[in-house]
């Protein structure tokens, strides 16, 4: 890995909302709107941040219909499996984490529910 390449990835990672966002992506591939749910922002700001993930190569999405699905890149070379490393494991206690895996599990049953229902 270049330096340059890994100075943009630390800067990428440098924003508590990208953080938050590889977090949840770690779990599973998810949709913009879900994303937003759980995050409890809008979906232009979280576009934004989902752009600059995707700049960086830490995420692709993958079109399913009308929308978009987004999901981590398996990293390449031991430079960034180890920065990707550090970032989802080794701040997996960070307890706005914690609470934004529980908050997706939860949105999860109550989609689920309502899935039912109908």
């Amino acid at each position: 890995m270049k330096l340059l390449k890994a100075q943009q990835i630390l800067k990428t990672f440098a924003d508590k909302t990208r953080l938050r966002i590889v977090n949840l992506l770690n779990q599973e591939d998810l949709a913009v709107n879900e994303i937003c749910g759980v995050l409890e922002q809008t979906q232009p700001n979280i576009s934004k941040h989902l752009l600059r993930l995707r700049l960086t190569g830490i995420v692709r999405d993958k079109r399913i219909g009308p929308n978009s699905s987004y999901y981590l890149v398996k990293p390449e070379g031991k430079a960034y499996k180890e920065l990707l490393h550090a970032v989802v494991y080794g701040l997996e206690d960070v307890e706005t984490f914690k609470n934004d895996l529980e908050r997706l599990k939860n949105i999860r049953k109550i989609n689920q529910k309502g899935g039912e229902n109908k």
